[in-house]
């Protein structure tokens, strides 16, 4: 057997024609006489081109590749050899041909295919692609080093076709015959002119495609975090506001009520000094004391109000039927409702949604004397609520409502206008029926 492969591996000496050469490789490639093709090893300061018609003497490589190591190289002298037409072949038809152990027929030979750019690897010299269609992929290094820019169609997703010989590396066992596998499936260019796009890369190629998921990830992240943050801050300040309602509230109570009430007992200790016949003066302070009266009661209905807003819960309906259950007096007669889906609420209109309520529901009890009271809240489609309050009081004559002394209605008609709502007054010795369409925006 070792005899027979020194024989086979002898001194080879064949004519052909030049297929293949690059300045940047120590080796070429030829087509002999009966159409094989050869890898030949270069030697140095012997330039080469292809169409040279050269006679070559070297040794053959053991291996089933026709791969020469060259001891000479001169030009022929005889008949002018023909360069064969590259055969185009298809990158499934090649693998078929190729799997699995290799084709010595095609190993050298220059063909043209076609395949989708799969990879892109820029190197410091070169440029490597991976091309090719259903799993049948080869790989093309161009001489386009990384300081060099890539023609603007070669990218990911593009349709090349690229003119090359075609090499590929064998596992196979020499001193017993067997071939094992092939890998490492390539295409060598000529030059960078040898690869042409013919089909553009469509728009959504997966750089792209991962580039924006990636940035609709990054805003969505961006925007998740935003809105945490705005909420804490958000929730931060509200919580200011009502440690600050609160301490306001009880600087009120503690101060101006308290002053409010010290002066109320002085003024009714001088009506109680004044003289029978002091009718006049008598007259004067009564109105003073009336005034401060309703201020009084004012004062303590705002404080009630921020109390109540402060310290309930962020719902409205929780907040009215909590603030109701705060309220003795109120207890068995009044009694809370809610028609539609209830929508968040601000806390300052809130609060003035207390004060209404805790005016019309006073008034009811106190001068309509109502046994019963329903505060009933509609939430519509629209951004507006409507909300009743009806009490089985003995009524009034709501012609006379806007007389002076009727500072409750006056304050609950006033609130309702600056929500950009409005009131509405139905009255009968039957009871009283007072109906607010306030903004939810306000």
């Amino acid at each position: 057997m070792s005899l027979l492969l020194a024989i086979f591996y002898a001194i080879t000496n064949f004519t052909g024609v030049v297929t293949f050469s690059r300045e940047s490789d120590d080796f070429f490639f030829m087509l002999d006489n009966a159409n094989s093709p050869w890898r030949v090893a270069r030697l140095e300061n012997h330039a080469v081109a292809v169409g040279d018609q050269l006679v070559v003497k070297g040794t053959r490589e053991p291996s089933s590749k026709h791969r020469l190591d060259t001891v000479s190289i001169k030009k022929s002298q005889g008949r002018k050899l023909s360069t064969p037409e590259i055969e185009s072949i298809s990158p499934e038809t090649l693998y078929s041909r190729l799997l699995p152990y290799g084709n010595p027929a095609l190993y050298g030979r220059v063909i043209k295919t076609d395949g989708i750019i799969i990879d892109i690897n820029r190197r410091q010299t070169t440029t490597q692609l991976l091309i090719g269609q259903n799993n049948c992929n080869f790989q093309c290094e161009l001489p386009i080093s990384l300081e060099k820019t890539l023609p603007k169609d070669m990218m990911l997703g593009a349709r090349a076709e690229v003119t090359g010989v075609l090499v590929y590396t064998s596992i196979e066992d020499i001193e017993n015959n067997i071939a094992q596998r092939i890998e490492n499936i390539e295409l060598m260019p000529q030059s960078a002119s040898s690869i042409r796009i013919i089909k553009k890369a469509p728009f959504w190629t997966v750089p792209r495609i991962s580039w924006a998921f990636g940035t609709i990830l990054a805003i969505a992240g961006v925007l998740l975090l935003f809105l945490f943050t705005r909420r804490r801050f958000d929730n931060m300040i509200a919580d200011a506001e009502r440690r600050e309602r609160l301490r306001i509230a009880a600087d009120l109570h503690d101060g101006f009520q308290q002053y409010l009430a010290g002066s109320m007992f002085r003024l009714q200790a001088a009506l109680n000094l004044l003289p029978p016949e002091a009718e006049a003066s008598r007259l004067q302070l009564e109105g003073v004391r009336d005034a401060l009266q309703h201020t009084q009661n004012g004062l303590r209905s705002t404080l009630w109000a921020m109390t109540e807003e402060s310290q309930g819960p962020e719902s409205l309906m929780e907040l009215i039927r909590y603030a109701s259950s705060r309220m003795a007096h109120w207890q068995n007669k009044v009694t809370i409702s809610c028609q539609g889906r209830e929508r968040a609420v601000a806390r300052n209109l809130a609060t003035r949604l207390l004060l209404i309520i805790q005016e019309a529901v006073g008034n009811a009890l106190k001068h309509g004397g109502a046994t019963k009271v329903d505060i009933c809240v509609n939430f519509g489609d629209t951004n507006r609520m409507c909300l009743e309050i009806i009490d089985d009081g003995c009524g009034f004559d709501a012609s006379q409502a806007h007389k002076a002394g009727h500072y409750g209605l006056r304050s609950m008609e006033k609130r309702c206008r600056e929500l950009g709502g409005e009131m509405k007054v139905e009255s009968s010795n039957s009871g009283t029926t007072l109906s607010f369409t306030l903004n939810l925006n306000a």
